[in-house]
Formats: C-alpha cells, sequence, structure tokens
C-alpha cells in the first residue's frame, strides 16, 4: 500500500471516530483538517512513516485462538518482544471466560451471544473475549489507552475473527486440532 493511501486511509479512519466527539463534529473536522495540511507539503517518506505510526496506535496487542481443551491453537502479538507477558494474560482470562460459560444458572446467561465482553483490565491493557458453540475461546488484548473502540465494535471483530476462524478450519488440508499458524500466515 503506498504512502498516499495510508495517509487517506487514516484521514478517513480518524474522520469516522470523530462523530461522536464531544465538541460536536464540525469542530472535530475542521481541526484534523487543520493537522493534515499542516503537513501536507512533507515528501520525506521516513518522516511520513513516522507520522502516520504516530498517528494510529495500534488495534490489538494481542489475538489469541485457545482450543476446548484450553490449548493454544494460535497466539500473535504485536510486540513479539513481550509475548511471553501476553502468553500470560491470554491464560489468566481462560479462568474468567470458564468460568462466565459455566454459570450455574444457565437462564442467566444467553446461550446464543458468545461476546463475553470486558473479562478484565489492567492499567495497560483491556482483555475481551467471546466463545464459540463449540467451547473455542478468543481472546484480544487492547491497549488501555485505545478508548475509540467501543463494546459493539470490538464485538464485530470477534465476529470477523470467528468467521476468519471457521474459514481457516474449512480448508480441506488442516488437520482437526493442530495449531492454525499455518493457515493464517
Amino acid at each position: 500500500m503506498s504512502q498516499r493511501t495510508k495517509v487517506i486511509q487514516l484521514y478517513k479512519t480518524l474522520l469516522f471516530m470523530g462523530r461522536d466527539y464531544p465538541k460536536g463534529y464540525q469542530y472535530f473536522r475542521t481541526k484534523l483538517r487543520r493537522a493534515f495540511d499542516k503537513n501536507k507539503t512533507e515528501t520525506d517518506p521516513e518522516k511520513i512513516d513516522k507520522m502516520i505510526g504516530h498517528e494510529s496506535p495500534k488495534m490489538a496487542a494481542c489475538v489469541a485462538v485457545i482450543g476446548k481443551d484450553n490449548s493454544p491453537k494460535y497466539i500473535k502479538c504485536a510486540d513479539e518482544a513481550s509475548a511471553l507477558q501476553f502468553h500470560y494474560k491470554v491464560h489468566t482470562s481462560i479462568d474468567i471466560i470458564e468460568e462466565k460459560l459455566n454459570v450455574g444458572n444457565k437462564t442467566t446467561v444467553d446461550i446464543r451471544d458468545l461476546y463475553l465482553g470486558l473479562l478484565f483490565a489492567t492499567e495497560e491493557y483491556k482483555i475481551y473475549g467471546y466463545a464459540t458453540n463449540t467451547k473455542i475461546k478468543f481472546v484480544i488484548v487492547l491497549q488501555s489507552s485505545n478508548v475509540s473502540l467501543r463494546d459493539n465494535e470490538v464485538k464485530m471483530i470477534f465476529k470477523k475473527l470467528h468467521a476468519a476462524y471457521s474459514n481457516a478450519v474449512c480448508n480441506p488440508f488442516y488437520i482437526p486440532d493442530h495449531s492454525i499458524c499455518q493457515c493464517w500466515k
């Protein structure tokens, strides 16, 4: 993807996020336009990449797919240097997911709603969960500073992740109960 396309995509994303700005959409749009106009003469590709990277935080710090026997099928972290920390957070969240799924009174839990919501939060991260009817669990770790995502948007991310997982498992070359890393690369 070219830098121009990345900048346009960033502008559109920020414009979309600004629709709920407390001071109003027009105020946000004016400020956004000024910020982009200020840097429109920049031609150094390294500076442009740095500005794009600075303005767009990573969506997810870690994404994990956990099997029905609580074995990891897929764990991918944005920062591979701190992968061990995220493995710990993902495995800690499995206990909370199991608690939510094994509620004694099943009438309180809607079986059709697979989204488990916010499992727990730390100072740096928010951990969300999702479980399928076949007991496959999805965990997403988001940065706490990322306040732009609302609960229904996180739910949509899980639905898309579930669809991608279903496509990978439906691959005729997929071996059941194996890691899915080869399918998603």
